[in-house]
């Protein structure tokens, strides 16, 4: 009788931009972290809902246009 290891599930890392897949969703992370008063916390949850939506959508969405440079 052959006895194989178990598998080990593939674990990867935690991505809240994974979760923020509509506005309600956002709304709520945002409100959570504005509650907190921590600006490092605000900044990389900036960032999990510019991955979220796309860089493009948030850019309209605050009135910015985004240019690509040319090197």
């Amino acid at each position: 009788m052959s006895h194989s290891k178990p598998k080990k599930p593939k674990i990867v890392p935690f991505d809240a931009a994974r979760y923020l897949g509509d506005d309600k969703a956002i709304a709520e992370y945002m409100t959570a972290v504005l509650e907190s008063d921590d600006p490092d916390l605000l900044l990389a949850a900036l960032g999990d809902v510019a991955r979220a939506k796309g860089m493009g959508e948030v850019a309209k969405a605050l009135g910015i246009q985004l240019t690509a440079k040319v090197a």
